[in-house]
């Protein structure tokens, strides 16, 4: 299969190098004299004879001489033009690959020029608040969703998983002709909406999402404006594209857009299916878990039931759509409708039915004084989703000052894992079931007093159950719980949420620019969190003899009554700002476990102190200091041990504590995405007066993990990020470095508090090329050094590098290779390896018909397994990636 792959990309490459020679294939040059003297500044065109098209033009250098190229054969005509000299006409039949022609101007002609005005099309556009960008300035010809091309636009950083950030500030939302379908979940739309409709992007500064508050709430935050052409207004619109593998494995995608944005109603309609490692619903959760926490008027956002146990492999920094054996399915139905100018409805509906798979061999080494082992797994891990999700949101607007909106969703939320796992040569099978639903509702009132003056208010209720079953067919804590006659184990998580909240918020714009806020918040929430942990002594007699362990079961009811009032001010002047604020919470907690309660009221206080200077006319100036108090969470206080994994057990502390934290933070802001150069600096520091560490009891079958209260863990972070555009090699370059460093404390039973010191540093650099040409490149190196000092010094360096290339080899005819190094420090007597991937794709596009056929070879090298490294303050581990095959697939993709 390898071999067969590497002769077809090695003939498809031929083909292209054949096309370009192909199409180089007429020169002409020569020189341009007058009496004897070379004459610069002189332009030819050459056009096509049958109707003077102009296929190139060039200008004479100061030498006279002149060179041009093009693609096409036939009979021309060549143009020399130059102010005071009369204009000559040449014929020309080309016949052979290079062409010398010497022509002599005589003098005449125009000898003055009347007045001309020169109108420059900028590809920005920039207003108070908005920054408007031209897409076709960003054009290069290997666009097809809006995702590839926000990646082309310097200023806009788009991260592996879709997310988009201008500077450092993730964007809101991303809207369609003032509208939005998704909120955070953005990249359901930038993912698969053609960028053929495009005529505009606005950056939004300063984005007010209640329009009540434009204009006096002091907003930091970003969003996206999506403009459309006036052909593609209020009309039907849509793609559909498929791409299979005719001969070897059986990989496909195909996707269907349709979609009509009109000034009253919008829709939008998208249907996806793919197994070749594409997520369909990446961001599915930013829309089940939706809103801004730090916006006037929310409340309870991120309020949901904890994860306790989660099986899906964390690949930091690697493309995971190339270990993702998936079978994705999506089918989305959205619509805004307009039914009076007062009344607006939105709807979101989602279906996804999905299995994904990994594979993993992991070695794990613990090496702590007198605990030495090491374990090895070998892992294949299957999920199903069946995720059913709805939404609807209402607004309505009695006058042009009042806001009365709903928003209510509804949720299924279902997944099956299985498990094959070979831990330490025993062979085992891992099941987790769960099946889950979520119902969130949120009314909010706005009014607008006047220009100045607003409130707003808003309460929500959630509830949820997230219910998991788990288990598995072996029996591997002899050590822990005895010997015995046991088959296997599992374990039953009861988990449930049940949240009402209320806040007010009160907006005071001063005529001197001077803010004032003022917000009230009350909120009740209740989590159950009940488990059972069970070791089955004989399957035969239907649950009989299990035996429950002592101290491996929950009955946990926590309930939370917390109030805050929150108050600050802003003092304004010409180039600076002060922001002292002071939130006070009176918190009432109420533990229960079997039945015995036990309370905790406090006091909570958080100040804070935000600075803002102008320190020059593109420099700006930012600080934060702060103290903070919160509560522990459910999970900080589970009494009893529960499982969340094969080897792993955990439990929570016994004091029901309030944590404490300080830090402050510094950023240097320089220019903006519009200015030639533009950079972020930021540095911090924090300190954590108490936080919640880990005693961990280590055995090579078993880890009991018991959380408890520890103190003053410290961090320091640095970043910057530095954006070039340099015009001699037309193309921005982009610097990014990054520290960050901690002190903190763990304990292990046996060996005692331990003092660790971790030091992480990030470099990267990248090049993306504007060039006007046929070729375009974006090419990158970064590294990673981590290390962890303890009882000895450990460190891990792993880095990337990427090379990207663009050729557009003709009018409709365009290709591109993606290249990729991947280098992971050693660990485990294995030496740190290199590994290589490469994608190439070929495209023929019929513009006329808004049809593109694509054939695409994705990992050509069909590298099969690939090995990450991971170091913490308890091991180091090497784990192996089964990777998806080398295949080559064919595509159409057709726009209406």
């Amino acid at each position: 299969m390898n071999g067969n792959i590497n002769k077809l990309v090695l003939t498809l490459i031929g083909f292209c190098l054949v096309g370009i020679a192909a199409q180089a294939q007429v020169t002409i040059q020569g020189r341009v004299n007058s009496n004897g003297k070379a004459l610069g500044g002189v332009r030819i065109e050459l056009q096509r004879e049958v109707d003077a098209k102009m296929l190139a033009y060039t200008f004479s250098d100061g030498e006279g001489k002149y060179h041009l190229q093009t693609v096409q054969s036939g009979k021309f005509t060549l143009l020399y033009k130059a102010l005071s000299f009369a204009p000559v006409s040449v014929p020309l039949t080309a016949t052979q690959t290079d062409t010398l022609i010497d022509v002599q101007l005589v003098a005449g002609g125009v000898e003055r020029l009347q007045e001309v005005i020169v109108h420059s099309k900028q590809p920005y556009r920039r207003g108070r608040d908005t920054i408007e960008l031209t897409v076709k300035s960003f054009l290069q010809g290997d666009e097809r969703t809006v995702e590839d091309l926000l990646r082309k636009i310097p200023g806009i950083n788009v991260g592996t998983d879709g997310s988009i950030k201008i500077g450092d500030k993730e964007v809101e939302k991303v809207m369609v002709e003032g509208d939005d379908f998704f909120e955070k979940g953005y990249r359901l739309l930038t993912q698969n909406m053609s960028v053929q409709p495009l005529e505009k992007i606005q950056v939004l500064q300063r984005f007010s999402n209640n329009k009540q508050l434009k204009g006096i709430e002091n907003s930091n935050k970003v969003a996206l404006n999506l403009q459309l052409k006036e052909d593609s207004k209020a009309q039907w619109l849509g793609s559909v594209d498929a791409q299979g593998v005719p001969i070897g494995p059986k990989y496909y995608q195909a996707n269907a857009n349709l979609m009509n944005f009109g000034k009253k109603n919008k829709y939008y309609l998208l249907g996806s299916a793919n197994n070749n490692g594409v997520d369909a619903v990446s961001s599915i959760n930013h829309l089940i878990q939706s809103g801004s926490a730090d916006e006037p008027g929310q409340i309870g956002v991120g309020i949901s039931t904890p994860s306790l146990i989660d099986n899906t492999p964390s690949l930091p920094g690697f493309d995971y759509k190339r270990t993702n054996f998936n079978n994705d399915k999506l089918l989305s139905l959205n619509t805004i409708l307009n039914p009076a100018p007062k009344f607006k409805i939105k709807w979101l509906g989602f279906a996804n039915p999905t299995k994904k798979s990994f594979y993993r061999n992991t070695v794990q080494n613990y090496h702590l004084q007198d605990i030495q082992f090491t374990n090895t797994e070998d892992y294949q891990f299957t999920r199903k989703i069946d995720n059913y999700f709805t939404k609807l949101e209402l607004q309505f607007e009695p006058n042009a000052h009042t806001t009365l909106s709903y928003s209510g969703t509804l949720g299924s939320l279902g997944k099956n894992d299985v498990g094959a796992l070979l831990f330490n040569g025993d062979q085992s099978q891992e099941l987790t079931k769960s099946k889950g639903y979520l119902t969130n509702h949120n009314l909010s009132y706005s009014h607008k007093f006047s220009d100045r003056e607003a409130l707003v208010s808003s309460i929500r209720w959630i509830k949820q159950q997230s219910p998991i079953n788990y288990s598995i067919d072996r029996y591997y804590y002899k050590d822990l719980f005895g010997k015995g006659d046991i088959t296997g184990v599992k374990q039953h998580i009861e988990n449930n949420l049940d949240y009402l909240g209320a806040t007010t918020h009160y907006l005071n714009r001063k005529k001197n620019g001077d803010f004032f806020e003022l917000a009230l918040t009350t909120a009740y929430q209740q989590q159950q969190l009940n488990s059972q942990f069970i070791l089955q002594d004989d399957q035969r007699k239907a649950g009989e003899s299990d035996i429950y362990p002592e101290g491996f079961s929950n009955q946990m009811d926590f309930a939370v009554f917390q109030t805050n009032l929150i108050s600050k001010y802003t003092f304004k002047r010409s180039k600076w700002e002060w922001t002292p604020r002071l939130q006070v919470g009176i918190v009432q907690n109420r533990l229960t476990d079997f039945g015995k309660r036990s309370h905790k009221n406090s006091l909570q206080l958080a100040p804070s102190l935000l600075g803002k200077w102008a320190v020059h006319y593109k420099g700006r100036l930012e600080t934060e200091l702060y103290f903070q108090q919160q509560n522990a969470s459910l999970t900080e206080l589970v009494p009893n041990y529960y499982s969340t994994g094969v080897r792993n057990f955990i439990k929570g502390m016994a004091d029901m504590a309030t944590l404490s934290s300080s830090g402050a933070t510094l950023t240097y802001t320089y220019g903006s995405m519009t200015d030639r150069f533009f950079a972020n600096l930021n540095i911090g520091h924090q300190i954590l007066f108490d936080y919640v560490g880990m005693e961990s009891s280590l055995d090579p079958n078993f880890n009991l993990a018991q959380q408890l209260l520890l103190k003053n863990k410290k961090s320091t972070f640095y970043k910057t990020d530095l954006n070039y555009y340099l015009k001699v090699l037309s193309g921005n370059f982009r610097l990014d470095l990054g520290a960050n460093s901690a002190d903190y404390e763990t304990v292990v039973t046996g060996l005692g508090n331990r003092q660790i010191h971790t030091d992480t540093y990030d470099y990267g650099l990248s090049f993306r090329s504007a060039w006007k040409s046929r070729l375009n490149i974006h090419t990158g190196y970064t590294i990673q050094s981590i290390t962890y000092r303890s009882e000895s010094k450990n460190t891990l360096k792993n880095s990337r590098g990427f090379l990207n290339i663009f050729l557009n080899m003709g009018k409709n005819i365009q290709c591109n290779l993606k290249n990729e190094s991947y280098r992971f420090g050693s660990f485990l007597a294995q030496d740190s390896k290199t590994y290589y991937f490469s994608d190439f794709s070929l495209s023929y596009e019929l513009r006329q018909h808004r049809t593109r056929f694509s054939m695409t070879a994705k990992n050509i090298f069909n590298t099969r397994f690939f090995r990450n490294t991971e170091l913490t303050d308890l091991y180091n581990s090497s784990t192996e990636y089964k990777l998806l095959p080398g295949y080559i697939s064919v595509g159409i993709d057709y726009s209406f």
